[in-house]
């Protein structure tokens, strides 16, 4: 599990530096041909960048709570208490 996470970040990192230089590229092009295509691309390319890590993050974060890991100790040991 270690090692795909670590793949998984880096396919990460990856996919965000793209994003970066396609806003770039696409911020320049628009500036020189003022062309409604890459003003709507740089637009998206930027949502993207923004919105990539969000996602992840709560995928892990629902990932963590569907797993137990991301509730707290003391709520688990009440409940084991009325369980009893």
């Amino acid at each position: 599990m270690d090692k795909a996470k670590r793949i998984l970040a880096l396919v990460t990192v990856g996919i965000l530096v793209l994003c970066i230089v396609l806003t770039i590229v696409f911020v320049i092009l628009y500036n020189v041909t003022n062309s409604d295509f890459y003003g709507k691309a740089w637009r998206a390319s930027a949502f993207c960048m923004l919105m990539l890590p969000i996602i992840l993050w709560v995928m892990f974060w629902i990932y963590n709570l569907l797993r137990g890991r991301g509730v707290k100790k003391e709520v688990t040991e009440a409940q084991e208490k009325t369980e009893e």
